[in-house]
């Protein structure tokens, strides 16, 4: 077997007398020599060994060599191998044969041991520099595609290379080149053991890099790893960064559901069974006013009980919202926003929607935009200081066949990490999630779920004019949702 530090060289022969000189040409030379006596013998053992270079002995009887030749070169995984070709000094037709059918190089029978040893050092070498630079290509390309942070620091921490997620993670400009790695850490971040990251430079343990949290958002939680490499004369450090946060937030949020799911259902609970209690154990000493008051709690009780699953329930359904009732005509639009508007009391509702287009039919029944307007409304005024925003809504043209609706309020601004938290289910806008605004941050979910199903789009980002948010949707017609139906149909139309 060869030793893994040796270059393999395969070689097709099946002349005993140039299989002999070979054999002692190239013996204790460093290179592990393999022989093939036949084509296809040595074709399965090229795929098996993946050579450093491969020899072929032309017999100028038969076409067998080239059409080996062309089979080798045919083959992926060994098209990239170097193929000499073993030929006679005066058999001058060969090397343009042996050109078209893929070889690289020939050498001249009778073979000169010295010239066969300094070519075939020379092609691996310059082989293993091509596969080097194709594996240094594939990797740059992995590198700047990873979801993590990729630096490369010299010997005193500067950092000489960065990829696109770790100029991200970091907050660093495009000329990061010879910025000290240290310095930039520490401007944003505080690392954690303090101890391990005192003597970093010297020992580069693993470490939490951890962004505080602020009134508006979470803390950030980097998770910091390296590994010191040799290139070349000088030592290099690669380092990784993994961003941890929502890993680190995940059994946290949990118990933060948990806790707000109990807390909104045993409140009512509470309130129901202590009033029903009350009259149960008293009723012969109450009073009718007393009756009526506990039975008033009770009632405050159910309802609040019955509004908190209603959302929960709501959300699981709102799917089907789409599939029940005929797509709605622009022209309801008003009268929903109308009765949505009076539900939440909400006195500055502006709605622009031009006549043109009140006769367009969109892919979302009168039912599924109900929900998509109470949520997007309930949120306006839960996020309002006052709970009186004033909410500007527009109708106009998208792209062909898609309409987009804007909801802008004057409420308060996200910030990055809720604008990317926002859409999963059962994440609220408050930083310590305590359940202390009411719903259970299903909104946004739900109004994506509908949107998503309908083959529409929505975006949400802060107001670039002012305080607030801006919720765009993109909601095709109903007849382009038919032919995204039609199109996506195994059977066509």
């Amino acid at each position: 077997m060869a030793d893994k530090n040796q270059s393999i060289i395969l070689i097709f022969v099946s002349d005993s007398n140039t299989h002999s000189y070979l054999v002692e040409i190239l013996n204790g030379t460093g290179f592990a020599v393999e022989f093939a006596q036949t084509p296809e013998q040595g074709l399965r053992m090229a795929v098996d060994l993946i050579p450093a270079a491969i020899l072929i002995d032309v017999d100028g009887s038969s076409p067998s060599s080239y059409e080996t030749c062309r089979r080798l070169r045919a083959d992926r995984v060994l098209e990239g191998v170097p193929i000499v070709m073993l030929i006679d000094r005066d058999d001058h037709d060969t090397r343009a044969v042996g050109l078209s059918a893929g070889a690289d190089d020939f050498l001249e029978k009778p073979l000169d041991g010295l010239e066969m040893l300094a070519r075939l050092r020379s092609l691996t070498r310059l082989n293993s520099y091509r596969y080097l630079l194709a594996d240094l290509t594939r990797f740059s390309w992995m590198v700047e595609h990873a979801h993590e942070g990729y630096l490369m620091l010299d010997k005193s921490g500067v950092i000489h290379f960065a990829n696109e997620r770790a100029l991200h993670l970091l907050n660093m400009p495009e000329d990061f080149f010879g910025l000290p790695f240290v310095n930039v850490v520490e401007r944003q971040y505080v690392p954690e053991p303090a101890e391990t990251w005192e003597s970093w430079l010297e020992d580069p343990s693993p470490c939490f890099l951890i962004q505080p949290e602020s009134p508006t958002a979470r803390a950030v939680w980097v998770v910091l790893e390296a590994l010191d490499t040799p290139l070349g004369m000088e030592y290099h450090r690669v380092v990784r960064l993994r961003d941890v946060t929502e890993r680190m937030s995940i059994y946290q949020d949990m118990r933060h559901f948990h806790t707000v799911v109990a807390h909104k259902l045993r409140t009512p609970m509470s309130m129901l069974y202590s009033s029903i209690s009350l009259i149960k154990s008293r009723l012969d000493v109450l009073s009718p006013e007393e009756v009526k008051t506990l039975m008033g709690s009770a009632i405050k009780g159910i309802d609040r009980l019955a509004n908190e699953v209603r959302n929960i329930v709501t959300y699981l359904d709102a799917p089907l919202a789409l599939n029940l009732g005929k797509p709605m005509l622009l022209s309801q639009f008003p009268q929903i926003i109308k009765e949505s508007s009076d539900r939440f009391n909400l006195r500055e509702v502006l709605l622009s929607l031009p006549e043109n287009l009140h006769s367009i039919s969109i892919a979302m029944t009168p039912d599924a935009m109900e929900i998509i307007v109470d949520e997007l409304f309930e949120n306006s005024q839960k996020f309002h200081p006052t709970r009186t925003p004033r909410v500007e809504i527009s109708i106009g043209q998208a792209e062909e066949g898609f309409i987009r609706l804007r909801f802008a309020d004057n409420g308060q601004i996200l910030s990055a990490e809720q604008l990317e938290w926002t859409w999963l289910p059962y994440f609220q806008g408050e930083k310590d999630f305590t359940g202390e605004i009411p719903g259970l941050g299903l909104g946004f979910p739900m109004v994506a779920t509908l949107v998503w199903k309908a083959g529409g789009a929505i975006n949400l980002r802060n107001r670039s004019d002012g305080i607030g948010i801006v919720v765009d949707l993109k909601i095709p017609y109903e007849s382009t949702m038919r032919k995204m139906e039609r199109s996506a149909s195994p059977f066509g139309s």
